[in-house]
């Protein structure tokens, strides 16, 4: 007797969205973005090509779809923390919060990686629409921020664009020494992000408390021309 062969189960058509996403998110982290090919994504996902150019048109209209799930990636960062909006737990919180998972076998960092060696129409789309998702949060630091001669949005940038950096460099070579890829050095980057957290609340209140100092001058008759060469280090 002929043993019959086995048919595999018929799969949805949300499960083979699922198992293309899944194939290319494997081929990703294997080889990068810019590196993906059609037959990767096909023999990953273990279909026939047709299944795949049934729902897209080419590689360039799937990887427009597949990345769009990443746009909302830095605002879910954010939506996690139900701490004040604005307090320093917080900013450190959101700091290491996105070094780590940068460095948890992300896709998103290499999105980053084909947004930084790729100019084209996805990645351009991308990396504005990440500016827009994060640009409310910057401006809500800049007002609390505000008259405090602290540029809060140029300090941040600053430390993300860091993060950033020693995230995609990190399997070229340690970096000053400190290697990410090791507890240690991951541990070390985020002690780093507190310090600096810290240093820029600290320049609040004492901004702060130049005011109140300035108002009690103020107030006991000292002239604007002393308070300013006294509290604030320049002439009126």
């Amino acid at each position: 007797m002929i043993e019959e062969k086995k048919r595999r189960p018929r799969r949805t058509k949300a499960n083979l969205i699922d198992c293309i996403n899944n194939a290319a998110e494997e081929q990703i982290l294997k080889d990068g973005f810019s590196n993906v090919l059609v037959t990767d994504i096909i023999k990953r996902a273990k279909i026939e090509p047709i299944v795949f150019y049934n729902r897209f048109e080419n590689l360039e209209s799937f990887m427009s779809e597949f990345v769009k799930k990443y746009d909302y990636w830095f605002s879910d960062i954010l939506n996690d923390f139900e701490l004040q909006p604005t307090s320093e737990e917080t900013l450190t919180k959101i700091l290491q919060r996105l070094f780590q998972e940068l460095n948890n076998d992300s896709v998103m960092l290499e999105l980053l990686r084909w947004e930084v060696s790729n100019g084209n129409n996805i990645t351009t789309r991308t990396a504005m629409l990440r500016e827009v998702h994060i640009l409310p949060l910057v401006k809500i630091y800049e007002d609390n921020f505000k008259g405090k001669n602290i540029d809060i949005a140029a300090l941040t940038a600053l430390i993300i664009g860091g993060l950033y950096y020693l995230s995609l460099h990190k399997d070229r070579s340690s970096f000053s020494g400190i290697d990410i890829n090791s507890q240690d050095g991951m541990a070390r980057i985020f002690n780093a992000i507190k310090f600096f957290v810290e240093k820029i609340y600290e320049e609040e209140k004492f901004y702060k408390e130049k005011i109140t100092i300035a108002n009690k001058l103020k107030e006991a008759g000292i002239s604007d021309n002393i308070i300013h060469q006294c509290v604030w280090n320049n002439k009126s």
